[in-house]
């Protein structure tokens, strides 16, 4: 039987990877992940930078780096917990960069726990040699709401 956690996770990051996503912006910078391993924390994808997502030079910009990190970061918490969790700190490290058509492997994987916080550690790959473009590491605490009725919502403007 297939855990279903990690069931959810992948058909969540194929649905994005076909540009079925929740929001214009996990589609742009997702579109066309490949999916190699999804396991229980653990998360390895290959995926092609695009012109969307390169800057003025022809380079995977950095703030899309980012936001690529913290989603993929977020689905590995997501395969090993099963609840929802929202990003408290991310920190991320640049040591190369991507060129637009250029092949990258990013790896997430959960690392560490305390209390509700999950941690996970994401890095990205140079497909071709290995090189290490950028690391990133990724703090979650699990995302409760209330739903509040009859409350009447008053500006502080």
């Amino acid at each position: 039987m297939v855990d279903p956690t990690i069931h959810n996770t992948t058909t969540y990051l194929e649905e994005i990877a076909k540009g079925n996503g929740k929001t214009e912006f996990e589609i742009l910078i997702l579109q066309g992940l490949e999916l190699i391993h999804v396991g229980k924390g653990t998360l390895r994808c290959r995926l092609v930078v695009t012109d969307r997502v390169a800057g003025e030079d022809g380079s995977w910009n950095a703030g899309v780096i980012t936001a690529v990190m913290d989603s993929i970061g977020a689905s590995a918490v997501y395969s090993a917990s099963g609840g929802l969790h929202i990003s408290v700190d991310l920190n991320s490290s640049f040591y190369s960069t991507a060129k637009i058509h250029e092949t990258v492997e990013i790896e997430a994987r959960v690392n560490g726990s305390n209390g509700g916080l999950k941690s996970a550690v994401i890095e990205i790959r140079r497909e071709t040699n290995g090189e290490i473009i950028a690391t990133g590491r990724l703090w979650m605490a699990p995302l409760s709401l209330k739903v509040m009725h009859n409350v009447s919502t008053l500006s502080k403007l």
